[in-house]
């Protein structure tokens, strides 16, 4: 009896200890850039009223969507991807999730 007593308390504290994701932004995807320039292309997101890029292949692997749902409504977490084209704003989103 009291091995499953101890069991249900090491099961109770895993459980409530486990971190869940917290997301910082909300955003909008809301198109294909299809635009024909050397910095063009991607999808747009926008993010407290600002417009960004992202890359749909390089999205984390557990997020996907299709064309016909947009616009979708998510939470994410992102930055600035430093290594694009100047003047052009594209970010790498680390986490992101639809919101219902």
């Amino acid at each position: 009896m009291k091995t499953r007593i101890f069991m249900l308390l090491i099961s109770a504290l895993l459980l409530f200890s486990c971190e869940k994701t917290k997301y910082e932004y909300n955003g909008n995807i809301t198109g294909a850039d299809m635009a024909m320039c050397a910095c063009c292309g991607g999808y747009f997101i926008t993010i407290d009223g600002t417009q960004y890029r992202f890359e749909k292949t390089e999205l984390p692997d557990n997020f996907t969507f299709k064309d016909n749902e947009l616009p979708l409504k998510v939470e994410l977490n992102w930055k600035l991807n430093e290594e694009t084209c100047s003047g052009f704003s594209w970010i790498v989103i680390s986490e992101i999730r639809v919101i219902k």
